[in-house]
């Protein structure tokens, strides 16, 4: 083989040897290139702590999160009955006490014409027996017109009397009372300081209603409610007894449902959740509690014993563990951050 050969042969091997050689540190390249492209898989902060969801947080992200905990109270509570009513439309009440006062003006009228013509057919009466210093005709026309004042002061009673039945029919003694004197109840309600809300026992339920309770709103607000009598009329949609409450008027209008909780039963010892820890999600209520320093647990709460400023529960939470008072919903929603993050990594395996 000539040197001319040789040389080409070198070349070529040369030229194999770079090709190789580039191929390969090109696959090198793509390869670290996808590694580094690759997302680092960050651990999940969701656990499950004894049948309840967890979610860890460091220090430092409690801090940038604004997790604030507080330690519940401690305190004494009746247990409620939760039950359901309505806000009354009062026109009709507000009609009969103007119809009341109508009669009772004519009933007025109709006794001081009685009482006229009366002393007027006894003065006549008087002056036919001191020797007929009238005619019997003038007494006999006194006498008819008595009479007929008589007739009309019993029809007039008569109508008073069926507009105060009629009230008491509708409304129940103390309201048609309150609205026949009109009282101080009868202006707080006429004028909207208050309004008049029928509350329904359920039917198997034996308790006596309580003379105070509190009135859930539509927007989820509590208001005091004061027993004002029986009701002579149930709601046909809840059968049960039926019991008049007033309360404040604030966040309720004529027709609005309501939820009704009266205290039953006695005294028990517990918790309260203040209102600002509760977060709700599916339907439910639940609370966040700190069971170590960088783990917080979910629970559910019931809402069936509203307290001012929160929830009352009997148990359900350790004694002394702290509660998330603000930034509960952050936790929420951090968990299912990384329930989704899960759920994407599952579909990718």
């Amino acid at each position: 083989m000539n040197k001319k050969s040789i040389l080409a042969a070198l070349l070529g091997a040369i030229v194999l040897a770079l090709a190789v050689w580039g191929f390969l540190a090109g696959q090198k390249e793509r390869a670290t290139e996808a590694q580094r492209e690759t997302p680092v898989k960050a651990p999940s902060r969701v656990s499950q702590v004894q049948d309840l969801t967890a979610v860890t947080l460091d220090a430092a992200d409690q801090k940038q999160s604004g997790i604030v905990v507080v330690t519940p109270q401690s305190m004494a509570h009746r247990p409620m009955l939760q039950t359901f009513g309505t806000v009354l439309d009062v026109a009709d009440l507000i009609a009969l006490r103007n119809a009341d006062v109508a009669a009772q003006a004519q009933a007025d009228k109709a006794d001081a014409a009685l009482q006229a013509s009366h002393a007027e057919y006894q003065r006549l009466q008087s002056l036919h027996r001191d020797e007929r210093n009238i005619s019997d005709k003038a007494l006999q026309a006194a006498a008819a017109v008595w009479h007929a004042d008589q007739a009309a002061s019993r029809a007039a009673q008569a109508a008073l009397t069926a507009a105060q039945q009629t009230a008491s029919q509708q409304w129940g003694d103390v309201l048609a009372k309150a609205a026949a004197a009109n009282t101080s109840l009868f202006t707080r309600l006429a004028t909207r300081q208050q309004v008049l809300v029928q509350v329904v026992l359920p039917a198997v339920t034996a308790l006596a209603p309580p003379v105070q309770a509190r009135v859930q709103t539509v927007n989820g607000d509590f208001h005091a409610a004061t027993l004002i009598s029986p009701a002579p009329r149930t709601d046909p949609r809840l059968q049960g007894l039926s019991f008049f409450y007033a309360v404040s008027a604030e966040g309720l209008l004529p027709g609005m449902a309501i939820t009704a909780y009266l205290p039953s039963g006695t005294v028990v010892q517990g918790t309260m959740i203040p209102g600002s820890a509760v977060v709700w999600w599916q339907g439910r209520s639940w609370v966040y509690s700190r069971n170590q320093p960088d783990r917080f647990v979910r629970h559910a709460l019931p809402v069936d014993n509203p307290v001012d400023g929160g929830w009352f529960v009997a148990q359900g939470f350790a004694r002394g563990e702290p509660i998330v008072a603000t930034g509960a919903q952050l936790l929420l929603s951090e968990e299912q951050r990384s329930r989704i993050a899960v759920g994407e990594d599952g579909d990718k395996q």
